[in-house]
């Protein structure tokens, strides 16, 4: 929980505190309070613990209300505290599942998700986002919301592929994903300016039975002008918005927005994110002025490179094994176990999509 304002309440049975040697700091049964002093954490108000420490409670711990796992690592910045969630790398594999996929989806595309879900990280493991924290817990990285309420089919996945990673040319593959093309994934280099061998796009059709193969979205003025200033363009009456670049793959790269004598144009991205992940679910859209606002429409849900997950259950569903589904959309990778097994790791216990 990035920048979690103190002081906050945290709760739990026979709590320990450690510092990052292992030395232990502090007890606590029932609850504690927490606040931050500069860069140290006082604990109980008895305590100046120097920040940061490991919490832990054999039956898991709450804060705020939010049931998080055993342990977690708790540091103090500015003022303000940070909570993150410890968990085991396998146990972390499931409960992304669970949050990212649908329970209907076929065992053969759960176990597709799961190889992409752990290569992508033990990959952020190695090259963290943040000293105290290796994975955001929102859209950035992948969806975590605690180890409770993991369904079976989705553990089931996680140990069906336990320690499986996808490698290119000796080293662990960026396994991003996304979960509806709509038709066409699309390039790492038209989403992110850098482009990847085995991030190419690819056709696929069988994402259809996907609820976001075709979306549509009205826009009001209001919410027009909303995103045209959050671009950095103050509107008017007159606003208009429309396409003004496209990637090969017909997903838009530019939006133009006008407004009086302003004409103004920002990356598609940037006005997706304006907009909602949720209301402009892609960018391979159309825009047409309809009654003083705007029709969206398009195709998929996501940014649309590396796997569509739809597509994987559609595979999945006539016959595809989970290595296939991974050799669509990561072209030229290989299968690999992680030396030594799986261990525990830092994943951010909250995040902003």
């Amino acid at each position: 929980m990035e920048g979690t304002p103190s002081p906050l309440l945290l709760a739990g049975d026979s709590m320990r505190a450690w510092n990052p040697a292992g030395s232990l700091l502090a007890e606590e049964n029932g609850s504690v309070r927490l606040s931050a002093a500069g860069d140290r954490i006082a604990w109980g108000g008895m305590k100046m613990l120097e920040s940061p420490i490991d919490v832990w409670s054999p039956g898991g711990l709450s804060l705020a209300g939010k049931r998080l796992p055993g342990r977690i690592r708790i540091s103090a910045r500015n003022g303000g505290i940070r909570v993150v969630a410890v968990v085991p790398l396998e146990v972390y594999v499931s409960a992304v599942l669970s949050r990212e996929a649908p329970p209907t989806f076929h065992p053969e595309a759960l176990s597709a998700l799961a190889v992409a879900v752990r290569t992508y990280t033990v990959l952020a493991i190695a090259t963290p986002r943040d000293p105290d924290y290796d994975v955001v817990a929102g859209v950035e990285d992948q969806v975590f919301e605690g180890v409770e309420n993991v369904g079976a089919g989705f553990r089931a996945a996680a140990e069906a592929t336990r320690g499986e990673v996808l490698h290119y040319q000796g080293g662990l593959a960026r396994t991003v994903y996304h979960s509806t093309c709509g038709g066409r994934t699309e390039s790492a280099g038209a989403v992110w300016g850098n482009d990847v061998a085995y991030l190419r796009s690819v056709p696929c059709d069988d994402c259809r039975d996907s609820p976001a193969w075709r979306w549509e979205y009205r826009m009001g003025r209001a919410e027009g002008v909303r995103v045209a200033l959050a671009l950095g363009v103050r509107a008017g009456d007159d606003l208009g918005i429309e396409i003004a670049g496209r990637t090969p793959t017909g997903r838009a790269s530019q939006v133009r927005l006008l407004s009086g004598s302003v004409a103004r144009e920002a990356k598609a991205a940037m006005f997706r994110r304006a907009a909602g992940y949720a209301a402009v679910k892609s960018l391979w859209m159309e825009i047409v002025p309809v009654g003083g606002g705007w029709r969206l429409t398009g195709n998929g849900y996501g940014h649309g490179a590396g796997m569509c997950q739809w597509g994987g259950n559609g595979m999945a569903k006539k016959g595809s094994g989970y290595k296939e589904i991974l050799a669509r959309y990561y072209l030229r990778t290989r299968l690999a176990f992680l030396p030594g097994g799986p261990g525990p790791f830092a994943g951010g216990a909250g995040g902003t999509p």
